[in-house]
């Protein structure tokens, strides 16, 4: 790049769409584009002609060779630093995470040369960054995505197989060889709905065909279908050669590669017809248990979303290899005018093992499933919850569960306590503790209970702790409890540190109280702290 007119073509910097700034010789700052200020929040007069690695600050908070240095002056030890370092001539390109710019961190993709002067010596380094943080995580759910239907693949109990857009067969799992009786080597690239035969003995659509027509077509023909989101399930009755026919339950859910097109479906199918004719106990080998806790743990937030002038943290730690608490978070901003709202819940299922975890599963998508129906409604939510999970709890299991809204517009929590130990409220003004009681029973024990709900105010630096027993009922070698007490004083002495802070402290705290000794029941918590605008104080 060869200097006339003003020095480093300043204009054409400052229109440039992303963030980029240029260093002299000296490593000085002689521009800094519109774009790189609202990336940092700091303006070019702020920074021009600044020094000493200073325009590292605003990302890494401390002072240090960014990209453009090394172009400037070459260093083997820095430029190890990179993990992916790429070198294009004299050109410098790097993805980097940096954990602390903002919470979650960023992902940038940075690129720096040099710059020469007419007789081709360079006189400084020009470096643009470009936020990635959005296309990185896009990339990680999809390989997450892609991982996890492997595993489906490989080890799912259910018969399981996969069409492509054309809608031939891609995959065809064990399960459904042995439950028709086909081979996948028969099977595997099939089209012209070969794979229907086995159940309905002619050529027909199966439910992953439906998934890829237009969502009108599947709605006006298949009024027995039911759709949730881009999934389509279907309890149905097929007729055979046995007297009876035999009940199937079918899920179907489209394939996306990585721009979101769909390239295909996938479907699971289920012989229900024994659960139909009567109750069953389920029996799980060493191998399903771990699949199962697999799937457990898939149903707890991968990430917590946040919201607003609040703080959202939470952990979960089973105490064998499947249990009965879970915690999730609700966003509602795919809801048209719900974007300030996050719905969060606790609970804790009785019984340990196996049947709580199924239970819990079940409770969750029943609880997720209304609280998004009844989105300003929580009692509501939880009311419906309740008849559904009492009506199928065949072994008079229950759960106790904490459920509530928040709402960045006003900083108001609107919460129903169905049965769950009281969180509490500590006060970011002067350590006091608030509990929110139960605004009804347990749920799964009665089907037609009521629920009221309840609202606070969360202000700056209050603290909301949602728990399970497990974390104030933890005993140590001498059999005494973890307790209430102990539980309060470390929230009260961290309540000043991030939500994620707190519930790392909280835990710590626990594990150092208890020691080595096993502990019999999960823990579970979610802290929820009240930030931004200083000074605010709840109302009521």
């Amino acid at each position: 790049m060869e200097c006339t007119g003003r020095p480093y073509h300043d204009a054409i910097i400052d229109f440039l769409p992303d963030s980029t700034f240029v260093i002299d010789r000296e490593g000085r700052v002689i521009a800094w584009n519109k774009a790189m200020e609202t990336l940092t929040g700091v303006s070019a007069e702020e920074m021009l002609g600044k020094g000493d690695y200073e325009y590292a600050l605003p990302f890494y908070g401390e002072r240090k060779p960014l990209l453009a240095n090394l172009i400037l002056s070459p260093d083997r030890e820095i430029e190890r630093r990179y993990d992916n370092i790429e070198r294009i001539g004299d050109t410098l390109v790097v993805d980097i995470f940096i954990p602390d710019f903002r919470p979650g961190g960023i992902y940038l993709w940075a690129k720096a040369s040099p710059l020469y002067d007419a007789q081709g010596t360079i006189t400084g380094a020009i470096e643009t960054v470009r936020d990635i943080t959005d296309r990185k995580r896009a990339a990680e759910e999809i390989i997450r995505s892609h991982r996890n239907l492997a595993d489906l693949i490989n080890f799912l109990p259910d018969a399981t197989f996969a069409i492509d857009q054309n809608g031939v067969v891609i995959t065809w799992n064990q399960a459904i060889e042995e439950m028709t009786g086909i081979s996948a080597a028969a099977m595997m690239g099939k089209g012209d709905y070969e794979y229907a035969l086995p159940f309905y003995g002619e050529r027909r659509p199966m439910l992953a065909n439906l998934v890829l027509l237009p969502a009108a077509d599947v709605e006006s023909r298949y009024s027995h279908v039911q759709r949730e989101g881009d999934t389509l399930v279907v309890d149905t009755f097929i007729p055979g050669p046995e007297r009876e026919g035999r009940y199937y339950w079918a899920k179907a859910s489209p394939r996306y590669d990585p721009q979101g097109k769909v390239t295909g479906a996938i479907e699971t199918i289920r012989d229900i017809t024994e659960r139909r004719k009567m109750e069953e106990r389920l029996a799980r080998s060493n191998a399903e248990l771990a699949i199962a806790a697999e799937i457990q743990r898939s149903f707890l937030p991968d990430t917590m979303p946040q919201i607003e002038h609040f703080d959202i943290a939470a952990r979960s730690i089973m105490a064998k290899e499947v249990g009965g608490d879970f915690f999730d978070v609700i966003p509602f901003e795919m809801i048209p005018l719900q974007k300030n709202r996050l719905g969060i819940l606790i609970a804790d299922v009785s019984g340990k093992g196996m049947p709580a975890a199924l239970f819990m599963a079940l409770s969750r998508i029943v609880v997720r499933v209304n609280a998004t129906w009844h989105q300003k409604a929580p009692a509501a939510a939880i009311r419906d919850a309740n008849a559904i999970i009492a009506a199928d709890s065949k072994a008079s299991m229950f759960i106790t569960l904490f459920y509530g809204i928040l709402d960045t517009r006003d900083r108001s929590f609107t919460y129903v306590n169905a049965g769950h130990n009281p969180p509490l409220i500590c006060r970011g003004t002067d350590g006091s503790f608030t509990e929110l009681p139960a605004t009804g029973m347990a749920m799964g024990a009665l089907t037609d209970a009521e629920y009221t709900s309840d609202r606070v105010v969360l202000g700056t630096g209050d603290v909301l702790v949602l728990y399970t027993d497990g974390i104030t009922e933890a005993e140590n070698a001498q059999e005494q409890m973890f307790g209430e007490e102990r539980f309060r004083q470390t929230i009260a002495s961290v309540r000043s540190r991030t939500a994620s802070e707190i519930v790392t402290a909280i835990v710590d705290s626990v594990h150092a109280f208890t020691g080595s000794i096993p502990q019999s029941d999960d823990m579970t918590l979610m802290v929820v702290r009240g930030s931004g605008l200083d000074g605010f104080t709840p109302k009521g």
